[in-house]
């Protein structure tokens, strides 16, 4: 963290507006040094610095991390702790606590100053429904993917897609890079911006480029329409138009033809009518049954199948396909911590969480407890006592199990369920075996083991957040109001995993990879790439956004379900924004000389 520097008179200013600030509150101030000039100077500095992250900026802050002073000789800080949403001392906004030394002389000032930051850039996620994949980068579908449930499912990629496998029950896939599909694919809608080469056995209706199309196997089609060139093995195709040339392989099958281009063909049989403003070529016996031509007639001298006028200047009406504007996916974990039920960070060698609207539970920080029978107790101090300990959040394997460890910036779950809510780690998080009735956030990547299932908070409802039989005690009141039976849903409620973060300009983690055996009750959004494998079914929409530096591209292999059929009212797929941007402002909380 770099702060710009400042002046030494600037400096002295500022010691005087707090010293009269102190005064003001009877508050004992010791006679000025230049140390305490210092220190007061770089409490300004540090204030300053506080109203242009923000909250939302200022929570990414961490314990024990310093600070520098550019251009600007004894002063020192450091971070001494930071709360987010502190809803007593902040007003919801991010409390952060600076030890902040001055030295002069010799002598030295050490000020304790806590501040309170305010202000959110918004953001976060995808604010509406849209397609139910959205991928920000190339794609790769070399395995089943089936979509149910939704007539008008899209899928969106910023990037090239290619596959192999089986694709079922998609409406619309659309790409700005080269579609290339073989297997068996049902389609109802293909658009490239670039260029499409369909093999196998796939069944598209519309099938639509900005470049050329190419089909081979046995690929059908409704309609095929190019800005580019279109070539046809032994296809069937009911409506072709293209701005570029045609070539017709054997047995090729038209109903109808345009092109402002010329044809080539082998054997082919244009049912309907064609429109070629250039050339027509049949090179065996093919067949037109009418249309018109309007440059040059080739075909053998005993065919008198290609019943073609030719019309001098023939112009070929052919609007030409322009790109889309798509809607790209983004994630930022940060964005999401103030709407956490439990944050859970490593200081040191103890494992904090924060703890937010959660019954029975205030508001604060808390050491987790792992110890013999008492595991995974959010306790006050980092030992075990029935008085400083309100709660249990987890249920391991057995009483002598904890839910969570955590090694080399990575988080592990294993247990069978856990206190109902919405769960943020910062770093990495493999979420293992167990049902759990939580949205998991990670600012890292994350990937799952065998046999998890997870409902996103919105998914599970009322009755699994607002009374669940293994934690009936706590309930999180931001989904549960009292007197009331209906969820009160938060955007981050809809999201099952969401991973990566946004610290400055730098991006961390937002891999997902969903493995073996999952079902995934709720949105998948992966900052970076999203990887499935096994047997997945997830019931929500699936994103990546294409931010972060892992390596590779986003791939859906072996078997993957998007199952939208069924979905409870509360579950709205899409919706996963944060709350809207406020005005950034910082003030000084309090302060001592210690």
């Amino acid at each position: 963290m770099l702060l710009s520097g400042l002046s030494l008179g600037a400096m002295v200013f500022g010691g005087i507006y707090y010293v009269r600030s102190l005064q003001v509150q009877s508050v004992t101030v010791h006679a000025l040094t230049q140390a305490q000039l210092k220190a007061w100077g770089g409490t300004e500095a540090v204030r300053q610095y506080l109203f242009q992250l923000g909250a939302t900026d200022a929570a990414k802050l961490s314990a024990n991390q310093t600070v520098s002073f550019a251009g600007v000789s004894g002063i020192s800080a450091t971070v001494t702790d930071v709360l987010a949403a502190d809803s007593v001392n902040c007003g919801g906004g991010t409390r952060v606590g600076f030890n902040i030394t001055g030295s002069s002389g010799g002598a030295n000032a050490l000020l304790a100053a806590t501040f309170c930051a305010k202000g959110s850039p918004g953001g976060g996620g995808t604010g509406s429904r849209g397609a139910a994949v959205n991928i920000k980068g190339n794609l790769d579908l070399s395995g089943d993917l089936s979509v149910i449930g939704d007539a008008n499912s899209k899928i969106v990629v910023d990037g090239k897609v290619t596959g192999a496998g089986s694709l079922a029950g998609i409406s619309n896939l659309y790409a700005s890079g080269d579609i290339s599909l073989g297997g068996s694919t049902s389609i109802e809608t293909l658009f490239s911006e670039g260029n499409i080469a369909l093999s196998g056995s796939g069944s598209y209706s519309n099938v639509q480029a900005m470049g050329n199309i190419g089909l081979t196997g046995g690929v059908s089609a409704g309609s095929l329409k190019a800005n580019g060139t279109v070539t046809l093995d032994s296809n069937a195709v009911t409506d072709l138009s293209a701005i570029g040339n045609v070539r017709l392989g054997s047995s090729a099958t038209i109903a109808t033809l345009k092109t402002k281009g010329s044809v080539v063909a082998s054997n082919s049989l244009i049912t309907g009518s064609a429109l070629v403003q250039g050339n027509y070529e049949e090179q065996v016996a093919g067949t037109v049954n009418s249309g018109s031509y309007g440059g040059s007639l080739t075909v053998q001298t005993w065919n008198t199948g290609v019943k073609l006028n030719r019309v001098p200047g023939l112009s070929v009406a052919i609007t030409a396909l322009t790109a889309s504007t798509i809607s790209v996916p983004t994630f930022d974990a940060y964005a999401y911590q103030s709407s956490a039920n439990y944050a859970f960070d490593q200081v040191g060698n103890d494992i904090k969480v924060t703890v937010k609207n959660v019954s029975s539970i205030p508001d604060g920080t808390y050491f987790l407890v792992r110890s013999g029978a008492t595991q995974d107790y959010v306790c006050s101090s980092n030992s075990y006592s029935a008085a400083s300990c309100p709660a249990k959040i987890c249920n391991g394997y057995s009483e002598y199990n904890s839910c969570f460890s955590y090694s080399a910036g990575k988080w592990t779950l294993a247990g069978t369920t856990m206190a109902p809510g919405i769960v943020w780690f910062k770093g990495d998080f493999e979420a293992g075996q167990g049902t759990y009735y939580n949205s998991w956030l990670a600012t890292g990547n994350i990937t799952t083991g065998g046999n998890n299932v997870s409902y996103a908070a919105n998914y599970a409802g009322y009755s699994q957040l607002c009374t669940n039989s293994s934690f009936p005690n706590l309930a999180p009141k931001n989904f549960c109001k009292a007197g009331s039976s209906t969820l009160l849903t938060v955007g981050a409620g809809n999201i099952a995993f969401g991973a990566g973060g946004q610290v400055g300009n730098n991006y961390s983690g937002g891999k997902i990879t969903l493995s073996a055996s999952n079902h995934v009750y709720g949105d998948v959004l992966a900052g970076d790439i999203l990887e499935t494998g096994g047997s997945t079914t997830v019931h929500g929409y699936i994103s990546a956004a294409r931010i972060g530096n892992n390596a590779g591209s986003s791939k859906l292999g072996a078997s993957t379900k998007i199952d939208l059929s069924n979905l409870p009212s509360s579950f709205k797929p899409g919706e996963t924004a944060v709350t809207p941007a406020a005005a950034n402002s910082a003030t000084l909380l309090w302060s001592r000389y210690r």
